[in-house]
């Protein structure tokens, strides 16, 4: 009986002391630790996301710094994860590196969207339109794929068949590039030619109205801007 005490017992004994003295030593306050803290320069309750943390006890830290790294802007109070993104202004106000456009209905997915049924979606730049919708709101009758401002005008049938604004009238255009998109001065009938003098650059097939817009220095869609997400 000795024997098994010293060699089963006794060694379970010194080992159930030692994890009740150990972990003892474990609990204490909170406050005597070091932690990562961060600036809140905007005293928003987050912290800079684009420099270091910094080690502080709790009770040592400074008044503006926090114990998290998520505001991407920290000049910025209205800029943080709990933020409401507004749509159309280029800001991911909620910094979860997406940004809030409008885009409009297209159920005839002619590529152009319904001005009256709209949506808003968080999409990156140069994303695709979300499914069923488009960039632009240029489409006036969104259920007739036949009827935008890149379809031909076709006389006789009182439709506005290009969106236009006229109904049964049209001007024939250069279309240089065959992007669809025509500029310069109306040419004489019998004239090959498209409905619309709508290109701002006729010598590029990848520039034209309601295109994507891309970084790269040019303005894509033809609205006067360069490089603006829509």
């Amino acid at each position: 009986m000795k024997k098994r005490f010293l060699k089963t017992i006794l060694p379970v004994l010194l080992l159930v002391s030692a994890v009740f003295i150990i972990g003892s030593g474990c609990h204490g306050d909170p406050n005597d630790y070091s932690y990562n803290f961060w600036p809140d320069l905007d005293q928003d309750g987050f912290g800079d996301a684009n420099v270091n943390g910094t080690m502080y006890r709790t009770e040592d830290a400074p008044a503006d710094y926090v114990r998290n790294n998520e505001d991407c802007d920290d000049a910025n109070p209205a800029i943080n994860p709990d933020a409401v993104e507004i749509p159309d202004n280029e800001i991911d106000e909620n910094c979860n590196g997406l940004f809030a456009l409008t885009f409009y209905k297209d159920d005839d997915e002619d590529g152009f969207g319904d001005p009256n049924n709209s949506g808003v979606f968080e999409v990156n730049f140069g994303d695709p339109a979300p499914g069923g919708t488009s960039y632009n709101n240029a489409d006036c009758d969104d259920t007739d794929p036949m009827i935008n401002p890149k379809a031909d005008e076709i006389v006789g049938n009182d439709k506005d068949d290009n969106c236009d604004g006229d109904i049964d009238f049209f001007e024939i255009y250069a279309d240089n590039d065959g992007d669809g998109y025509g500029a310069g001065n109306a040419l004489a009938p019998p004239a090959n030619g498209v409905h619309n003098n709508l290109d701002c650059d006729d010598t590029n097939p990848e520039v034209y109205p309601y295109a994507m817009e891309r970084d790269n220095g040019i303005d894509d869609d033809c609205d006067g801007i360069t490089d603006e997400f829509i």
